[in-house]
Parts: structure tokens; sequence; C-alpha cells
């Protein structure tokens, strides 16, 4: 941001890398100045289907092997992120990815190394939007969660993270766990960054997702009472962690 003074309806907000600039300033803006791709919704122009997809944003703080993300057919775009500081960080978009891509995203996570620790990244996920995925009902199954599946599930909003915190109605802005301001899918920003040290957690993160997904889907709004959301999310919960445990003992085996 330069140095003049504007009101805030004078400046532009960058939902690429979270930074004010204002129409004097642009062309010394990151995000203007990359010579990176600009920036492409993967949902943009495909029809909201019924079917669950799902994408993630793949943080990662630090010097890594850029050219083996960004040449990976899932991977549909890429940009700075003004929450990571650390020279050669960059976010990741996936593709819209169904069940049947988990494998393959799952091991180009299993790659994914860096020379710092990535404390300050994240690794959003975003689920196909329908009027029966509602924020609220997503609260009270995260809400319901406590912090052994949080840990296992790779989530943080238990954590003291103010980069998602759940609180009930709060469900726009950077800042929170569901993130309700997309025209085709719902972002969960509750989720821990991807990369080498939490691949294993991902089968079971997804495996959830669509397991409430699903759940929802087979209840109009509002037939669903709150004990019976949180009840059925610790079950499913369980139930991807104990799956996805015995997944990868079975891998191990020769």
């Amino acid at each position: 941001m330069c140095d003049d003074r504007l009101c805030s309806d004078c400046q532009e907000y960058c939902e690429q890398c979270d930074e004010r600039y204002c129409p004097y300033c642009y062309e010394r803006h990151a995000c203007a100045n990359t010579q990176d791709p600009c920036y492409r919704d993967p949902y943009e122009g495909r029809p909201v289907r019924e079917p669950f997809t799902f994408g993630l944003e793949i943080e990662v703080d630090g010097n890594h092997d850029t050219d083996m993300l960004r040449n990976h057919r899932l991977i549909a775009g890429w940009c700075p992120d003004g929450s990571l500081h650390h020279d050669g960080s960059l976010e990741y978009q996936s593709e819209p990815m169904t069940m049947s891509q988990l494998t393959e995203i799952r091991r180009l996570v299993e790659r994914i190394a860096t020379d710092t620790d990535n404390t300050l990244s994240g690794g959003h996920m975003h689920i196909s939007r329908t009027g029966r995925q509602t924020p609220a009902r997503w609260y009270w199954a995260l809400e319901a969660l406590d912090g052994t599946q949080c840990e296992a599930l790779n989530m943080r909003h238990m954590t003291d993270t103010r980069w998602c915190e759940l609180i009930h109605g709060d469900y726009c802005g950077k800042d929170t766990a569901i993130n309700d301001t997309h025209r085709h899918t719902i972002e969960f920003r509750t989720f821990g960054p991807w990369h080498h040290d939490t691949a294993g957690r991902l089968d079971a993160a997804v495996h959830y997702m669509h397991a409430m997904w699903r759940f929802f889907q087979k209840f109009p709004v509002p037939k669903l009472k709150t004990r019976d959301i949180r009840a059925m999310s610790r079950v499913a919960a369980t139930q991807a962690i104990n799956d996805t445990n015995a997944t990868t003992a079975g891998r191990g085996r020769i």
C-alpha cells in the first residue's frame, strides 16, 4: 500500500494476498507484479451440482518444489498469500475433486516439503454448496468434535489461532472456521497446512466431510435437531479416523 491517505471506500481489497491497494499503487502491488498466472476460480462457469466435490487451498510457507505443484493436473492455479512471509511461499488452489481423486491428491501432498515449519500456513477446504449445506449445520458438526478428533482430522478451530475461530453465527471473513461468502462452495478454514507431515490425515478429513455432507443432504432445512447433528458428527469422525488408520496400517504391511 502506498502512503497516499485514502478512505476505505477508495481502497481495493485483494483476495489473493489479503492486502489492500489503491488505483495509484496497483502496479507496485505484489500480485500485479508476479509472473505467475492470475488466480482462476476453478468453480467459475461450472454448474452447481448435487454430487459432493471438494477443493483444497494448499498454502506452502517457504521454498519448495514449485514445478511439482504447478504442473500437476489437479492444481488449478497459484498466487502469493499475505499471511505467508518466508521467501518462496505460495498458495495453490486445486481443481474441484470427487472422492475418486482423493488418493491422487494425497500422494501429491505427501511430496510437499519446505525449509520452514509451516506454522503460519493453512489448508482450507471447499465443499460443494447446496441448499441443505448451511453454515449453521456445519457449526454444530465442528463444535461437537473433541481435541483428539480435531488433531486427527488436521483441524485447528479448538486452538488459539485467530485464522479460524468457531463462533456461532459468525460465518463470514478471513478469520472464521466456516466462511459462507463464496458463490459455489462453503469454505472451511479450520484445516491446518497440508504437506508431507500431515498428508496422513487428509483421507480422514475428506471422508469425514463427505459423510457429514451426505447426512445433511438427506434432511431439508430445518428438519435436523442440534443433538442429532452433534451425535452424527462424532460418529462420522470416529469412523473416518479409524478407517484411515486401518488403511494406513494395511499399506505398511508387506
